[in-house]
């Protein structure tokens, strides 16, 4: 299923398919860093982000490459709503586990 808003189709999270796509989603967007190589003198390879979905309580993890990041950082800001689209769904590897931890 998928919602409809402002006349553009977007997918939920739980209809996303494997591959890359003309998905879309409209998401929360919970937070952003930067992504360093330590092996490579703290090289920058791209920027980490986290997506939410409070309906399912779901989050995506997506990554933003090197070479499309100074186009796309302007506008992050955590705790906002963002559509993506135009963009590759790959299996969930085993890198965040949900904690219900406050980390004070």
């Amino acid at each position: 299923p998928s919602n409809r808003r402002h006349g553009v189709r977007h997918s939920t999270f739980e209809s996303l398919r494997l591959g890359r796509s003309s998905q879309s989603i409209a998401s929360g967007f919970l937070r952003f860093w930067d992504s360093l190589n330590f092996k490579k003198d703290m090289e920058f390879v791209g920027i980490p982000v986290l997506f939410l979905d409070e309906k399912i309580n779901s989050v995506i993890h997506g990554f933003t490459p090197v070479g499309r990041a100074n186009h796309y950082r302007p506008p992050l800001k955590a705790g906002s709503i963002v559509k993506v689209d135009h963009f590759e769904v790959d299996t969930c590897s085993s890198m965040y586990k949900i904690t219900d931890h406050s980390f004070h």
